[in-house]
């Protein structure tokens, strides 16, 4: 994108930009050394049939990158090629196609192992409730896995502080009841409710529901994981494996350090790039209302072809008909902002949740982009750019 030579621009850097990904030694040493549990090789002798559960198509995980220390571990232990699943643990977004799984896990896993989606509707198994009163309604596939492993990555997230962990089970791969007691009952979240004090952007310590859904992962017997922080190409900086609470505690500390972002404050113009999670491209707002002033504009760049996210929990499915925990209607902006979202894959269905009528526009062309900023900001506005506003913490947000 090029701006006007007279406009005050800055780019915002996030932290992880001057460091090198982990090679593939460095990765395989990871794994290969956990934390808080034996080696994979050891845990996995004895075992007969093994799940690997993989993040969705919300999260940015070059999934494949992890595989070959895995595979190997599994093949040195015995367990046959046919015993080896891989399950996409989608929670309440809905299920994805072949070439996801390719673009996840590579065409040679694809083509040689079972990949399979979830569904939080039914094969579920009962596993009881968790102390908040959670019932634990886990998929039947997952439970006839004596090992069960998990790859993900951890990035900021609006309920649970930081994506990752546990989350892998609760929500993952559990069913629709679960998930909305988690969110609703215990988290507090849904038309009526008020969200836990404990809930929120980067609040990890504590958190009600990051603290039920690592019990439900526990009960369910998640034996393995793996939790990456990832540089903007989507590479990992860091990787842990092992316990998934200790894995989970120590991505958290490095996405502190790497994905902290510099934020101006004030700007006239918030450009915001939903990178990493375009299909879940209202997440870029957070880091966006940090910068923006009162009465400014934020353009969001959400340049998903696949479009956002379906979400069973918190969606809308037609123009009466919402999920359980959906706000029913429009959400307004903040502090008088104006919206303009930059991209050719428009959804309507997304114009009518993002901003009162007449907050909210969308533009294909960003000269047209350029010209509404002049037109509501003059002739030089200031501007702040964020590479990724799905990734980079605000760093003046970081006591979360």
């Amino acid at each position: 994108m090029e701006f006007p030579g007279d406009w005050d621009v800055k780019r915002c850097r996030m932290a992880c930009e001057d460091v090198r990904a982990l090679t593939a030694e460095a990765i395989r040493a990871a794994i290969e050394n956990p934390l808080g549990t034996k080696p994979l090789r050891r845990l996995a002798r004895g075992r007969e049939e093994a799940v690997i559960l993989i993040d969705d198509m919300t999260r940015p995980t070059k999934t494949h990158q992890y595989l070959p220390p895995i595979l190997e571990a599994l093949r040195e232990a015995g367990i046959p090629r046919d015993n080896i699943r891989f399950i996409m643990a989608s929670g309440s977004h809905g299920p994805r196609d072949r070439r996801d799984f390719v673009k996840k896990l590579g065409e040679e896993v694809v083509t040689e192992y079972q990949i399979y989606n979830h569904n939080p509707y039914e094969y579920l198994e009962y596993l009881g409730e968790t102390s908040r009163g959670t019932p634990l309604h886990i998929n039947a596939e997952v439970m006839s896995c004596d090992l069960k492993i998990g790859v993900g990555t951890v990035l900021f997230h609006r309920l649970m502080g930081f994506s990752g962990g546990g989350k892998m089970i609760l929500p993952g791969v559990s069913g629709i009841e679960t998930i909305i007691h988690n969110h609703g009952e215990v988290g507090g979240f849904g038309p009526g409710r008020t969200p836990h004090p404990s809930t929120g952007y980067l609040k990890h310590r504590g958190n009600i529901m990051r603290l039920d859904a690592e019990e439900g992962a526990r009960i369910a017997g998640l034996d393995f994981k793996v939790d990456t922080v990832l540089n903007l190409d989507r590479d990992p900086m860091a990787v842990y494996a092992g316990d998934f609470i200790q894995t989970h505690r120590r991505a958290v500390e490095a996405a502190l350090r790497w994905h902290r972002a510099e934020a101006p404050e004030g700007m006239d113009v918030v450009v915001a790039n939903a990178y990493m999670r375009a299909n879940e491209a209202r997440l870029a707002l957070w880091p966006a209302y940090a910068s923006v002033r009162e009465g400014g504009t934020i353009v969001l760049i959400p340049n998903s072809p696949e479009g956002q996210v379906n979400h069973w929990v918190f969606g809308r499915h037609g123009k009466f008909i919402a999920a359980r925990l959906a706000h029913r209607g429009r959400r307004p902006l903040e502090r008088g902002v104006k919206l303009v979202i930059y991209s050719p894959y428009r959804e309507r269905s997304l114009d009518l949740t993002l901003g009162e009528p007449g907050q909210t526009l969308w533009l294909r062309d960003w000269e047209e982009v350029l010209e509404v900023l002049r037109t509501e900001h003059g002739p030089h506005p200031r501007v702040a750019i964020l590479p990724d506003a799905t990734s980079g913490i605000p760093e003046t947000r970081m006591g979360g």
